[in-house]
């Protein structure tokens, strides 16, 4: 199971931070948003910590702070569900990755 998370770093706390250190990320969009793997209660213990959101849950306040890029990844990461049989250049590569070439 995957799910996008967005930290607030006002409101994440230290046990939150090294939760989602040893969490299994496949994609980075930015440094506070990111695409974490795991089984469901693992991903339902991240969706618990304080400062951690998913793109359901913010508000048009919360989104206005994020990034343009990290908005951009955000929408485009939920239209995957939509499309689960398309192939797509770089597919399962973490596009933060060092020296991944975007398409």
């Amino acid at each position: 199971m995957e799910q996008v998370v967005i930290v607030n770093p006002d409101e994440a706390d230290a046990d939150t931070w090294s939760a989602l250190l040893r969490a299994h990320r496949t994609q980075e969009f930015s440094e506070r948003v990111f695409v974490v793997e795991g089984d469901k209660p693992e991903i339902d213990a991240l969706r618990s910590l304080r400062g951690v959101k998913t793109p359901s849950q913010l508000d048009p306040v919360a989104t206005a702070r994020l990034s343009t890029i990290e908005q951009l990844m955000i929408r485009a990461w939920s239209e995957r569900e939509k499309a689960p049989g398309k192939l797509r250049p770089g597919e399962g590569l973490s596009w933060g990755h060092k020296g991944f070439q975007a398409p």
